[in-house]
């Protein structure tokens, strides 16, 4: 009989059941540089040269997976619940708990006029 494990905590999850699919892709940021017009006048064979020199030097795996990776999981309920309240995995906060402590506009203007 098929059924599906989650891949968070392993538990069997069966066709009848709710599974949840998690689908993730991690790739590397693309930031538009500005292009100078001493950039057009530079001569980028050897800076080539020695990329490649590197990239050749490389596992293959590690330098496709610098670029992009994507990732498909199975999920039980109550993973899909754990994921949902904290999707990168850092500790779960208690309800109401800020990452900064509240902020008194009216202390900090009045510590203003005292300066």
């Amino acid at each position: 009989m098929k059924y599906y494990v989650c891949d968070m905590c392993g538990v069997r999850i069966e066709l009848t059941e709710l599974r949840y699919v998690l689908k993730m892709n991690i790739f590397a940021a693309y930031d538009t540089m500005k292009i100078e017009p001493s950039d057009l006048e530079r001569d980028y064979e050897e800076e080539i040269q020695r990329l490649v020199e590197k990239m050749e030097a490389m596992n293959p795996k590690e330098l496709e997976e610098d670029v992009f990776k994507h990732f498909t999981f199975d999920l039980c309920r109550s993973c899909q619940q754990k994921f949902l309240r904290s999707p990168l995995g850092a500790p779960e906060r208690a309800a109401g708990e800020n990452e900064f402590p509240p902020f008194d506009v009216d202390d900090f203007l009045r510590r203003l006029d005292d300066n």
